[in-house]
Formats: structure tokens, C-alpha cells, sequence
């Protein structure tokens, strides 16, 4: 029952309480309310199928004596003298609701079925119903159409989407929609995707169904022509290139994005053991700036590359130390080498013996010299 139903049936109670603090004529029914709130039935089955109507009785009672109910339905476009169904007479007091769930058969051809539902109650020995919006109504009509098959239309927003209903698989045309026939009162299994990916670094991601519905795979069972919506929201691929931290994500379109980048990230090892650093120098691409920290907007596929260069300083100073030393040291060792070289040549030169006519060097057990001939014994004198 509505709200609506609801306050409805208290005032209605309420006005029972102070009618029945009057007496009440002997000809006059204990009942005061007996009305159908609803009557609910499939808007379309398929031929010789059973299916499911529910039946929702409000009653009240003027005074303090029980009273005897019961419902019924009617097939109404035909004059037959039973009902498809009715039950059992029950004994209510007061005020209340009584809900029915039945269980009906369809006719054996397409076509329409008309049923009526009565809410009787017994008066003097007779079955009764209201006919006024007072005391009822105490009947409600409802109209079922009977056929094999019912339309289904999908409608994903976009077109060239595959959509596999059982066995079959249907593509949405241009305007996002795509339909088929589906058997009435039969379980349909219905699937899309989940995610689909195109090649320009764009994608949609599905969202649910109108209906409430998030599965992409879902169980559908048709009382009659049927739409479902189902929704997509756009992503857009985030690339980011960086030498410390590459990185690729999907956004939805739309979404604010912060890149943070560090400004200092140490070379690989064993470089880092010397202090060497990349330093960061700015981002370039589809967003261009010096700072570590940026905002981006996403509304279309972006690629944004963060720059670094080495930085060397750490180990320049140290390295002109150690070659200026090293410098120092090798022209160091170069000179002493030098000038034992000369001290050494001077001494092989002082001790050389050498001929006294011509000056060629001469060992001393010689008679004569080599070059010359003169006699190293002899009157010539013999320099060292």
C-alpha cells in the first residue's frame, strides 16, 4: 500500500470508530470499507503460460461484530458464471488489509485477456460488493495482451556496441539503440561490456542500467515490450614519461589531475655512492612547465614527459683536486727522474778514459787507440 493508501485508510478507520459509537440499523452491513487498493497483473504473457496476479483488499467494520470477506476474479470480456479464482470466506474484525498472490493460466491463442477483481462480503446470507468511492469500490479491472514474443530495445548511447541477449548478439545502429523479439515469460540472459577500448588512447567503462541494474551480465524476464538504458562514461589515457617514474592511467573525462615530480633522484648504483643526482628541468608535451607540481584537466588523451639532466657538480671539485695533484706528482717524480739521469751521465762522463791525441774513449788496459792509433803508452797523455 502507498503512503497515500496508508493515510487514506486511517481516516477512513478513524470515521469507523465514531460511526460505531452510533447504533447501527439492523438492515445496514457491518462492513463500512471493503474496496480493492490494487490490482496487479503482467501487462503481456505468452499463450497457455501461467503467471502471477496480486490482489490488495482494504476492509473496515462499523461496529464490534466480526464480518465475513472474500475476493474473487472474473474473466470480464466473456459472460462466465465461475470465476478464474476465488478464495476462501475469512472472518475480520475491525480494520485491516488482506493481500492475495495467485497463480493464473493464460488462454491458448494471442490476443487480450480482461479480468475483474471483487472483494465480496456477506450481507444477510448474499455476497456483496460496493460500487461507490465511499464505501469501495469493492472491483478493479486489468488487461493482460496475450502473445509469443515481446520487443526488447537496448539503448547504450553508442553506436557499434555488441550486446549478446542468449544466444544471439545485436549491434547498437548509429542513434546508440539496437532491438530484438524476446519470448514472453521465459528468463533471458543479457550481457555487454564491461569495458571497451579504442585505439586513439580513449575508452568507456559501463556504468549500470535504468533500472537500477549495475551487473553487465544480468537475467531479464519480459511481461511485454521492454527498454533498458544502460550508461558509459568516457576515460581518457594519462601517459606519463619519466626516466625516474613512467607511469599510464585511465581517467574519466573531466578529472582534475596533480602531477608531483622530485626535484633530486639519486643515479643507480654505483654512481649514487658518489652524491650523483638527475636533476628535474620541467615538463614538456601537452603540458608545459618548470614546476615540480602541476594540474592538468583531462578532456582527451594526454602525454606529458618529465625532463631531468645529470648533475655532475658533486664530484667536479673533487676531480680538478685529485688531477691537479696528480699532476703535481707525476711532474715531481719526472724531474727526480731527470736529474738522476744527468748525475748519472756526468759520472759515467768523469770516469771515461779517453785518447789524448783525438779524444775517443778508451779502456785502460788498450796499447792504442781505435780511432787513431796513437799509442796510449806512449808520450800522448791520456784525459779523463
Amino acid at each position: 500500500m502507498s503512503w497515500y493508501g496508508h493515510c487514506r485508510f486511517f481516516i477512513v478507520f478513524v470515521l469507523i470508530l465514531v460511526a460505531g459509537a452510533t447504533a447501527v440499523s439492523a438492515n445496514e452491513p457491518n462492513v463500512g470499507i471493503l474496496r480493492v487498493d490494487s490490482f496487479q497483473v503482467p501487462r503481456e504473457v505468452a499463450p497457455n503460460s501461467v503467471f502471477s496476479a496480486v490482489l490488495d483488499v482494504e476492509y473496515g467494520l462499523h461496529g464490534p461484530d466480526n464480518a465475513t470477506i472474500r475476493a474473487a476474479i472474473y474473466r470480464s470480456d466473456v459472460n462466465y458464471s465461475n470465476p478464474l479464482w476465488e478464495s476462501n470466506p475469512e472472518i475480520v474484525s475491525t480494520a485491516g488489509e488482506r493481500i492475495w498472490n495467485v497463480s493464473l493460466t493464460s488462454p491458448s491463442t494471442e490476443g487480450y485477456l480482461n479480468l475483474t477483481a471483487y472483494a465480496f462480503f456477506l450481507d444477510q446470507g448474499a455476497w456483496r460488493f460496493y460500487n461507490n468511492s465511499i464505501n469501495g469500490p469493492g472491483f478493479s479491472d486489468a488487461t493482460i495482451e496475450i502473445r509469443n514474443a515481446a520487443n526488447l530495445e537496448i539503448d547504450l548511447g553508442a553506436a557499434g556496441l555488441s550486446v549478446s541477449i542468449d544466444n544471439q548478439t545485436i549491434t547498437t545502429s548509429v542513434n546508440g539503440e539496437a532491438q530484438t523479439k524476446l519470448s514472453l515469460g521465459r528468463m533471458h540472459i543479457l550481457s555487454v561490456a564491461p569495458i571497451i577500448e579504442f585505439q586513439n588512447a580513449t575508452r568507456i567503462v559501463f556504468e549500470g542500467w535504468n533500472d537500477g541494474n549495475n551487473q553487465t551480465q544480468r537475467r531479464i524476464l519480459l511481461d511485454g515490450d521492454t527498454k533498458l538504458v544502460g550508461s558509459y562514461k568516457k576515460q581518457y589515457l594519462l601517459h606519463v614519461n619519466s626516466p625516474v617514474s613512467p607511469q599510464s592511467d585511465w581517467y574519466d573525462i573531466g578529472s582534475n589531475i596533480t602531477l608531483q615530480s622530485p626535484t633530486l633522484v639519486p643515479m643507480n648504483w654505483p654512481l649514487n655512492l658518489l652524491g650523483l643526482t638527475y636533476r628535474f628541468v620541467g615538463w614538456t608535451g601537452n603540458a608545459k612547465s618548470q614546476s615540480p607540481q602541476i594540474s592538468i584537466i583531462i578532456n582527451s588523451p594526454t602525454t606529458i614527459n618529465a625532463n631531468f639532466s645529470a648533475d655532475y657538480s658533486p664530484i667536479i671539485i673533487p676531480t680538478i683536486l685529485a688531477v691537479g695533484i696528480a699532476g703535481t706528482v707525476v711532474i715531481a717524480l719526472l724531474r727526480h727522474k731527470a736529474a738522476a739521469k744527468i748525475a748519472t751521465e756526468s759520472k759515467v762522463q768523469e770516469s771515461t778514459l779517453r785518447c789524448g791525441k783525438c779524444g775517443e774513449a778508451v779502456e785502460e788496459d788498450w796499447a792504442h787507440c781505435i780511432r787513431c792509433g796513437a799509442s796510449l803508452g806512449g808520450p800522448e797523455p791520456i784525459e779523463k
